[in-house]
């Protein structure tokens, strides 16, 4: 009988082998699209429900797209941070709707999510903020902003922490060309009026337009920045929140506290933006 400590040897062995975790990432993305075939989806937001409750329960991990020295697509669906979750999930979903879909399709919607105009050209071809993102990929069609349909207000700054901060991102530190393309990148957010609904407006839900399946971009108020953490808005007993890969909880969880409970009593985040995919 094998003994233990082989028995460990091997088993990590296997999971530090990128074959092992290419064919993991591959029957794990292809038998949830399978089963969503199979699945009684009536509307995209089912559709969007079904991808991100499909993921409940993956293991929380941060920084799993800064391993690379050189910038190439990372697919991780054995552990998600909170962009890395909603990214996979968009990337199911719109290989879902393609006829017979699966993870060479999921892989192209995950490059086309992730990057500018969805070629990857290097550390600044990703977009790294949130308002870059969004505007990026309402470009390509595959969703849009709703935050000011809701009772909203504005938040007037310049969206420039990276540069401000590159000693805190890796590819950043002593590289100074790449600090001068997220410069280049940071310039078109110059003096940005950024819509969003403010914490407080959450205690109720009157004019407020969030429904099952909307991405949730929790904005802040430190200098520079525009959003802190994202996930999936869902409603649970007339109250909306989030389905996010937790930092706390430590992986992907329905949120036991309502979205406006979530965010009182953090002082650093303002409120949300509201993104409905197509």
């Amino acid at each position: 009988m094998i003994n233990k400590q082989l028995f460990i040897f091997i088993v990590i062995s296997l999971l530090a082998n990128p074959a092992f975790s290419i064919s993991h990432d591959s029957l794990f993305v292809d038998s949830i699209i399978e089963n969503s075939a199979k699945a009684d989806l009536k509307s995209d937001a089912d559709r969007i429900m079904f991808f991100a409750r499909s993921m409940i329960g993956i293991p929380y991990c941060g920084g799993t797209l800064d391993v690379n020295e050189n910038e190439s697509l990372v697919v991780r669906t054995d552990s998600v941070d909170c962009t890395t979750y909603v990214e996979t999930v968009l990337a199911m979903y719109l290989a879902s709707k393609i006829e017979h879909g699966g993870y060479d399709d999921f892989k192209k919607a995950l490059t086309k999510i992730r990057y500018r105009d969805g070629v990857i050209k290097g550390y600044s071809s990703r977009l790294h903020y949130f308002s870059d993102w969004v505007a990026d990929n309402e470009k390509k069609g595959i969703l849009y902003e709703v935050t000011s349909r809701s009772n909203h207000s504005q938040r007037h700054f310049s969206i420039n922490y990276m540069t401000k901060h590159p000693l805190l991102y890796r590819h950043l530190k002593g590289d100074s060309l790449s600090v001068s393309e997220m410069l280049r990148i940071e310039e078109k957010w110059r003096n940005y009026d950024m819509p969003y609904i403010p914490k407080d407006y959450l205690k109720t839900y009157n004019n407020i337009d969030i429904c099952n399946g909307d991405i949730l971009a929790l904005t802040t108020n430190i200098d520079g920045l525009d959003v802190l953490h994202l996930g999936f808005a869902i409603w649970v007993d007339g109250n909306i929140h989030l389905l996010h890969a937790s930092s706390l909880y430590g992986r992907v969880v329905i949120d036991r506290m309502s979205l406006y409970e979530y965010l009182k009593d953090r002082k650093k985040h303002t409120g949300v933006r509201v993104i409905r995919v197509k």
